[in-house]
């Protein structure tokens, strides 16, 4: 479940390497936590009570269409309005009448990943945190024999 303060997405997708990489992307909106399920079953487990902030679904899932399990999301209290996006490697479906605002096809880029979770749900891009000066690595020294000859 996640803590108070975080807006939760949902993203269904069966493939892990897929999973990873939107877990990536998502750890630039930290006030966001991502939750993953990889079948329409689990979804619909996980989505009850949740009031997710994004729908991400992706297309071909093992036990169903994305477009099906949307269908259901909407029956749930907290999904009925909730932006849902397809994140699909097939580029050609129609989001037309689907209830899905956006496809976003995979290969997924990372810039308009972030930018388009901005604009449907108003997060915004956040600076790492930085470390205080004083635990920073001095930069290297000129005069060390391990410096590399252009500096």
């Amino acid at each position: 479940m996640p803590s108070p303060a975080h807006r939760p997405v949902l993203y269904v997708e069966d493939h892990p390497v897929n999973a990873l990489l939107m877990a990536a992307i998502l750890e630039r909106r930290p006030e966001l936590d991502l939750l993953i399920a990889t079948t329409g079953e689990e979804a619909l487990c996980m989505a009850a009570g949740l009031s997710p902030a994004l729908l991400l679904l992706d297309l071909g899932l093992p036990d169903c269409h994305g477009s099906r399990l949307l269908s259901l999301l909407r029956a749930l209290p907290g999904c009925e309005r909730v932006p849902a996006v397809a994140v699909t490697a097939d580029a050609d479906f129609e989001i037309e009448h689907s209830g899905f605002c956006e496809l976003w096809a995979k290969p997924l880029q990372i810039d308009l990943v972030l930018a388009r979770v901005d604009a449907l749900i108003g997060t915004s891009a956040t600076t790492p945190p930085q470390l205080p000066p004083d635990l920073r690595a001095p930069p290297p020294s000129k005069s060390s024999p391990f410096s590399p000859p252009w500096l």
